[in-house]
């Protein structure tokens, strides 16, 4: 990830990050400008959760789907030459 200096409005990479808490992490950043060369951290934390995952209660018995065909040379046997392609008779 990347953000802006807080001195010259470059662009500073990250240099290393360590979680805080579950929710919290807190990243070092320098400044690409080599005349500038600012270090700095940040703190990223969870803001709002959107939508959680859905939670399976019950167990539901898995079906067992038939073998998909597989292509064993380049095209397949499902590829077919249009008129044009043809070789002429």
């Amino acid at each position: 990830m990347a953000m802006k200096c807080p001195e010259c409005s470059m662009t500073a990479h990250t240099r290393t990050s360590e979680y805080q808490t579950g929710t919290l992490k807190k990243t070092w950043y320098q400044c690409r400008n080599i005349d500038c060369s600012c270090t700095f951290t940040t703190l990223e934390s969870l803001d709002t959760i959107i939508m959680k995952p859905q939670k399976v209660t019950e167990d539901v018995p898995k079906k067992e789907l038939p073998p998909q065909r597989q292509t064993l040379n380049r095209y397949g046997s499902a590829s077919r030459l249009s008129n044009r392609q043809n070789a002429p008779s």
